[in-house]
This record gives C-alpha cells, structure tokens and sequence, in this order.
C-alpha cells in the first residue's frame, strides 16, 4: 500500500546550494537565535545536512515516522522515543499542510512560500516581516539582497519579536 505523502527536497542549485547528494529531503527546520546565519531562511537536506535555498514538493512512498526516524537518527540519535517522533510528524505535517507537488518553495523564519509569492507580512519564529516578494527571489536577480535582508542580523533584529516573559 502506498503512503504517499508530499513533502520537500532540493529544487535546485539557486543562490545557496551546499548539498550535493542526491536525496536533498528537507530536515525538521533548525531554526535557532540567530536566523541571519541560515538557520531561519535555508533548508539543510535529511542526508547529508548541508543547506540549500529552494525546495520542490514531491510525493513520497514512506511513512511521516519513518522520515522522522532517518532525521533524528541524522543528528546522532540511534534510539528515538516515540514522544520525539510524534513531535516531529505534527509539526512537519503543519509545517507541509499547503506543499503541492512540482511547486517550488522558500523557508523563512518559520514558514513556507510558495517561489512566487507576494506582499508577504507575517510574524514567524523570530520576527515580523512585511516584504513586496520573498528576499530568496530578489537575491536570484540583486545578490545583495542576500546580505541586505536574509544574512543581515540587523534586518532581523530590528524587526525582532517581544520576548514573552
């Protein structure tokens, strides 16, 4: 029986491209206090856990407890708890909801956009953004876009979100 589920892997070798396998599957989004280093704006691929820019949704015959597993077990875990791997499917499969197959997608702080996407003004992970399309795109066409906006803790720290205390 096939389980085919949608989820991301490498789309291309646009901007940054540090993955060279050819699974190129995304992990569980590393996201950390320091999005401008790429944690908040790159994929990393499941296998080889080099960073990329874009990912294409593809269909999958496996289970979501079975790419949990094989990214747990990327980070060194040889024995998973099923706490961890309930964790990771609920929030991957959130994280997924809207991915459609042959579509081209950018993480940014938190969230997923769809290549083209416009008028972009949402509150992620880390901060707040209202941005004309996504700065991955515009990095394509003004590469210093990437230093501007993506790679820059100032863009990220002047829009930072409130610490709930």
């Amino acid at each position: 029986m096939a389980n085919n589920i949608v989820y991301l892997k490498k789309a291309n070798d646009d901007l940054v491209s540090n993955c060279k396998c050819d699974d190129g599957r995304i992990t569980y989004p590393p996201q950390q206090d320091c999005p401008w280093c790429g944690c908040g704006w790159l994929f990393s691929c499941i296998k080889c856990r080099q960073a990329f820019t874009f990912g294409m949704g593809i269909e999958l015959d496996v289970t979501w407890e079975e790419l949990a597993t094989a990214d747990w077990k990327g980070w060194g875990m040889q024995r998973v708890s099923k706490k961890n791997i309930g964790s990771w499917v609920t929030d991957m499969k959130r994280l997924t909801k809207n991915v459609e197959p042959g579509r081209i997608y950018a993480c940014l702080d938190g969230q997923l956009f769809e290549k083209g996407a416009r008028d972009i003004d949402f509150t992620g992970i880390y901060a707040s953004h209202k941005l004309e399309q996504l700065p991955h795109v515009q990095a394509l066409a003004e590469r210093s876009t990437e230093e501007e906006v993506l790679a820059n803790s100032e863009y990220w720290r002047s829009r930072r979100l409130k610490k709930k205390r």
